[in-house]
């Protein structure tokens, strides 16, 4: 990205960021909400990206267009080299599914905390309370709600050609 498409240091600590590393890149196009936390040394925030409330980037974390991280119901820690493919979702707040009711239903919070050098594919969903562990490799659109154990590596069985009779 040409060096005028990218906020400066002053700028990201305008926005909110309490610490912000050396050599980070963030896009003039990515969006900001209400932001507490930090970015470490060499992180990336590509285009489009929409990011939200208490976060905590780690040294070369790369987050690619269109991910959307809202840490309105508790903290997003991401680990060093920690990587977002594109449309990856981060809640630490939602409402709760699992709840049956007839009136308004009720909420889940939790942090999420990911782990150094994990890797997520496209169009993954990351639930409040989630805590996945280093070096793990989540494949395309996998939901992730519990704990990863450390090098775990989860794919998506999705959708499958059968014959019929």
């Amino acid at each position: 990205m040409p060096a005028m498409d990218l906020l400066s240091r002053e700028e990201l600590l305008a926005i909110g960021f309490t610490a912000v590393g050396e050599g980070v890149r963030v896009s003039r196009r990515a969006v900001f909400y209400v932001i507490e936390g930090s970015i470490g040394d060499g992180a990336r925030i590509d285009d489009f990206a929409i990011l939200t409330g208490q976060l905590e980037i780690g040294p070369r974390t790369h987050i690619s267009p269109f991910c959307f991280l809202g840490g309105t119901g508790g903290r997003i820690v991401l680990g060093e080299g920690v990587g977002f493919s594109t449309h990856v979702s981060v809640f630490t707040k939602s409402d709760d599914y699992q709840q049956q009711a007839d009136g308004p239903r009720g909420k889940v919070e939790g942090d999420v905390v990911i782990g150094p050098h994990t890797i997520f594919g496209a169009q993954c969903v990351i639930l409040p309370g989630a805590e996945v562990g280093r070096n793990c490799s989540i494949g395309v659109g996998c939901v992730i709600k519990d704990k990863v154990a450390d090098g775990g590596r989860y794919v998506s069985m999705g959708i499958r050609s059968v014959q019929l009779p």
